[in-house]
Parts: C-alpha cells; structure tokens; sequence
C-alpha cells in the first residue's frame, strides 16, 4: 500500500532547449522501443515526459556511485537467517542506490533506500508502474512507525482499546497498516504528465516476520519503500514465491541490482487494516490474524 516517491523536478524537467524541444512534440518511438541504460531498461516508454524524466535521471545515476553489473547479484542466505553476514554487500548496494529483491514474511519484494530519490525513480521503471500509485514501507522497529506516521490512534474513554499495544502483540508480523503521514515522510513521488511532486497523506507500513529481511532493514538502519513482485493469479490463498529464476527472468533486464534467495515457500498475502478513520478498518484479510480489529 502506500508511500512515496521522487521527485525529479531538480532534474530540470522542464527547463533546457532539448527537454523544451521534446516536451512539445511527441517522440517518434515505435511500440516495440526498448529504452536502454547503462543501469536499467525502460519498456515501452508512456509519453515524452516519461521518456525525457528517464533520460535526465541517467545523467544523475552515472555520478551517483551505483556500479554497473552485467546481470543482478545473487546472494543465497539460510532462510533463518543464520549466515546473515552474506548480506553485507546486498546492505552496502541499497546504501549506494541499488534497486533489488528480498523476502518477506509474505511475497518477496522489490525494494530500494526510501530517501533514495533516483533509488525510487529505478523502482518504479522496474515494475513499470504509474507513478502515482502508492507503495508500502518496510520498517525495523515500531519506533521507525512514529518517525514516518502519527502513529495509532489513541482514546480517552474508559475501556477503548489501545491500539497500539494490540499491534505491538502482533508485530513483527503479516500486517500491512496504513497510517496518517507525517512530514518526515519523503515527498518523492513525481506525476509525470504534469511534473508536479505528490504529496502523500497515508503510508503504508510492514514490520515483517522473516529474519532475513529484518537483518536487512537493521544494517541498513532505515526503511525500505518496497512493491510485491508479480505472482499469477490463484484460485488458493496460498501462493507459490517465484524462484530466483523466475525473478531474474521478470526482472532481471529491467534494472534490478541483486536478488536474495532463500529457497521455495508458500506464502500468504498480508493482512491490511486501515487506521486512517481513527478506527481500524479490514481493507484485506490475508495471513494476519483480523479478528481483533473487527
């Protein structure tokens, strides 16, 4: 759910004779142009903006420190997380900008540094998603809650619950819980057709059960903004995670960095309730338990 992302407004979008010159008339790429980057490949660009905002952001990567791999890093980690020290390059990438895969307690996700703004523009090229659409936040602790959100909603009459505490018996866990924003939240989220930077009112927020991503989160020592990776569509509830060739083979050319594998799962979608109303409300019921939020 929700979060978000870059604004490449200091890219100078829409200053410079050749951005002007292409702003105005449409580029004359066919439907089967592949953008090509030293960092990543853009499919079938939407739009001269979009085309332009890419070519800007290359200028920016090329001194930003990330290096180019001929094809992602692979890092097979113990599923509990035993040899966590083979993480440290995967830690190191995503401190420099990187764009990669990890699991988590449900789907793995697509992740990159929050406060990373071209790190965030990549992420979006990669699942070639509209800019405007809200992703979810990985967080290491509840502490890292209040920093990016107001927080739970709290009560003074006698016998309401206490949500807070309620969620801090439950996390880390399957949750995903959308929260008032606060200013500490990055506004890097570019509308491309008009150039202009949104502003999120909500994010969504994870704290997951699963020791290799939270060994990530610790050494990075931050959050993460992060999209599920795309799964078939399934009569069961269960979902068979992708296997790192399926991941390198869906994403593997369009500019991911490194992918974390620990090895086939079954997973279940994440629970998500809503607290942006001040009571909780059951937006999806997944492999968290609701109950107590109904």
């Amino acid at each position: 759910m929700c979060c978000l992302v870059s604004s490449i407004s200091s890219t100078g979008i829409k200053s410079g004779k050749n951005s002007s010159t292409m702003l105005r008339r449409p580029l004359p790429f066919s439907s089967s142009f592949k953008y090509r980057s030293p960092s990543f490949a853009f499919v079938k660009p939407r739009g001269a903006l979009t085309v332009v905002a890419y070519q800007k952001l290359q200028k920016r990567l090329k001194y930003s420190g990330t290096k180019k791999r001929d094809s992602p890093l692979v890092v097979t980690v113990e599923p509990d997380g035993s040899d966590a020290w083979r993480l440290e390059e995967v830690i190191d990438l995503l401190k420099n900008g990187a764009v990669g895969v990890i699991p988590t307690d449900t789907l793995p996700a697509i992740v990159c540094d929050l406060h990373n703004k071209d790190a965030v523009l990549r992420l979006y090229t990669v699942k070639e998603m509209d800019a405007k659409k809200p992703l979810s936040c990985l967080v290491p602790n509840l502490s890292a809650v209040t920093q990016y959100t107001t927080g739970f909603p709290t009560s003074n009459t006698p016998g309401a619950p206490n949500w807070f505490n309620i969620v801090r018996r439950l996390v880390p866990g399957p949750y995903t819980f959308v929260l008032p924003a606060t200013k500490n939240l990055p506004s890097q989220c570019i509308d491309f057709m008009s150039g202009k930077t949104i502003h999120r009112k909500s994010v969504g927020i994870r704290l997951p059960a699963d020791p290799v991503c939270q060994a990530i989160l610790d050494g990075l020592g931050g959050a993460l903004l992060c999209t599920s990776v795309h799964v078939p569509e399934v009569l069961s509830a269960d979902t068979e995670v992708p296997d790192v060739g399926s991941i390198l083979e869906a994403y593997g050319n369009k500019g991911i960095d490194f992918v974390v594998d620990v090895g086939r799962r079954v997973v279940v979608e994440s629970s998500v309730v809503d607290f942006t109303g001040g009571d909780p409300v059951v937006l999806r019921q997944g492999q968290g338990d609701v109950r107590v939020f109904e």
